[in-house]
């Protein structure tokens, strides 16, 4: 059981001690990175390669020359450039993404569609109700404000479509991606996420499930906590098609008493979101405080968290605040998602480390991602050194479907787009689960190793963008607002005199796209110029050979394993 208590020992619970605590504390463990920590003797990653690294996990895009530039000239400018990254306006729209791989709720589909209110396009109506909880967590995450507004919040995040099918008024100005925060204006207890129509109408709860289902995911998500991975063991003979006879199975079978002794008390505070008619948008959109204490007759069960009783969402919010395994799931989440691998048995002295730096920073996720990517493990090369699986180090992760998606589109201009639908991060009329993406319900899980179909996606995505690129620079009028080809005018052939030009371009493409600067005489320009010639015998074309070149860089091994 986690205790609990009042305000004034609030920080102790945090620094996970109990007011009854009387043994020594133990030394802090050892920093990450410091000469007592094993990962310490792992090679570091070349500057370039980890600017590249730190680039798309903070804003989803590659370094820009200028910053690639700034590394090779100072390698010590990296602890700058990822403090600056933190303060990037892609900052935040990383961490949407970052936080809708762990809630899951950025659905294709909901129970309500646009059709119910007779108005918007179902891309979009999907697109805003999904992120509305993750948006709060990123605007948490980008302004460096307490994590524990998450779960205390008195505002959300909504765009024009929410502001208008939902009890919201807006509280400040829209950003450029038109979401802003917003308050809700039907009574609703003040609790971030736990008091959002997008977080509720994506888990919604059957009669029976009394919002459990709910329960469990407030569990998984802000403890770490999944109550579905845990082994089952229960009598085999209840049946499961006799309500009444699972719910005795429930109150007395300790095989289910163990889970649902802390799991109902924790769906009893949900009720306010329970709904008489669940086929009604306009009964689901509003919360309801008269309903609040609906558990007695749901299930007779009291709000409660972990034994500390309560009686509303603003209860449940500080509960979880002050619950030491709040912050501690933070850090695991962050510490996995960062080098995206679970936290294992290995990493406990390491989580510690990483845990005192959120406590230190006032328990903004800033810091936390700042200590993370400091460490060892996160900046690990690829080396035959001994230590290198011991530590858990990861010295190559594959990038997520949204951070290859923000990449090609930062390089190229391209977004994969139909009727409004981002076809890499829809499964409905996109490719999101077959380029490795989750879509919270049959794929709850993002791959992280390359498969079959997410090559096809590369490829196709690779040639549509370099299409797209070539399209855009040979029409610009302006040399200064190409993307990419800057130094040609098509009419350079090797082994003529536009070779130079030819060459100059191929490093500069390596040198945007990789970080890596590749010699004029290197196998890399030869193996270039060699595709160019097969391309262009083939075409007769030097646009099409062109692209074809860019789109094979952009299916390189390197573009998705960094």
């Amino acid at each position: 059981m986690v205790m609990q208590g009042p305000p004034g020992i609030g920080l102790a619970l945090l620094l996970g001690l109990s007011a009854c605590q009387t043994e020594e504390i133990p030394a802090p463990a050892p920093a990450a990175g410091s000469a007592r920590d094993p990962a310490a003797a792992v090679p570091e990653m070349a500057p370039p390669d980890l600017l590249t690294r730190i680039s798309l996990d903070l804003r989803g895009v590659r370094p820009s020359l200028a910053e690639i530039a700034q590394v090779q000239a100072d390698p010590g400018a990296l602890q700058e450039l990822t403090l600056a990254f933190m303060e990037d306006a892609r900052f935040e729209g990383r961490m949407v993404d970052f936080w809708a791989e762990i809630t899951l709720t950025r659905a294709d589909s909901f129970f309500f569609s646009a059709s119910d209110f007779g108005r918007y396009d179902e891309a979009r109506f999907a697109r805003s109700v999904g992120e509305e909880p993750v948006r709060l967590m990123a605007r948490v995450a980008a302004e460096g404000r307490p994590w524990t507004e998450v779960v205390t919040a008195d505002w959300t995040l909504a765009d024009d479509l929410l502001l208008d099918i939902w009890p919201l008024e807006r509280t400040g100005e829209a950003d450029a991606a038109g979401w802003a925060e917003a308050r809700y204006t039907d009574g609703r207890p003040s609790a971030g996420i736990l008091a959002s129509n997008g977080m509720w109408w994506r888990y919604q709860s059957t009669d029976s499930n009394a919002n459990r289902k709910r329960a469990n995911q407030i569990s998984r998500i802000l403890l770490c906590n999944d109550y579905l991975l845990r082994p089952l063991d229960f009598d085999r003979n209840v049946n499961l098609l006799d309500s009444e006879a699972v719910e005795d199975a429930i109150a007395t079978d300790p095989g289910c008493v163990a889970c649902h002794a802390s799991l109902d008390p924790i769906a009893s505070y949900l009720f306010g979101f329970w709904a008489y008619n669940q086929d009604s948008w306009l009964e689901n959109t509003s919360y309801h405080p008269e309903r609040e204490r609906l558990w007695q007759q749901a299930t007779g069960v009291a709000p409660a968290w972990y034994g500390v009783p309560g009686s509303s969402l603003v209860d449940l919010g500080n509960q979880i605040a002050g619950d030491p395994r709040f912050p501690a799931c933070l850090v695991e989440q962050v510490y996995g998602g960062l080098l995206r691998r679970d936290a294992a048995l290995l990493d406990d002295d390491t989580l510690t480390h990483h845990r005192e730096a959120l406590l230190a920073g006032g328990l903004s996720i800033k810091p936390l991602i700042a200590s993370v990517i400091a460490d060892p493990r996160y900046r690990a090369a690829d080396s035959a050194h001994p230590a290198l699986d011991a530590v858990g180090a990861v010295p190559s992760k594959m990038v997520t479907v949204d951070q290859l998606a923000d990449q090609v589109a930062d390089l190229t201009g391209f977004r994969w787009t139909w009727e409004g639908y981002d076809l890499m991060r829809s499964d409905l009329y996109g490719l999101r689960t077959l380029a490795g993406g989750a879509d919270g319900q049959s794929v709850v899980r993002s791959a992280r190793s390359p498969n079959a179909t997410l090559l096809l996606v590369q490829e196709r995505l690779a040639e549509a963008g370099a299409l797209h690129v070539l399209e855009h620079d040979v029409l610009a009028e302006d040399p200064s607002e190409r993307r990419l080809f800057t130094r040609l005018d098509y009419g350079e052939r090797p082994g003529g005199p536009g070779e130079a030009a030819m060459v100059a371009q191929i490093q500069d493409l390596h040198l945007r796209i990789f970080a890596q600067e590749v010699a004029a005489d290197g196998p890399e320009v030869a193996a270039n110029l060699a595709l160019w010639q097969e391309l262009m015998a083939v075409s007769g074309d030097p646009y099409v050979a062109w692209a074809g070149l860019l789109s094979a860089l952009l299916r390189d091994p390197e573009f998705l394993l960094y």
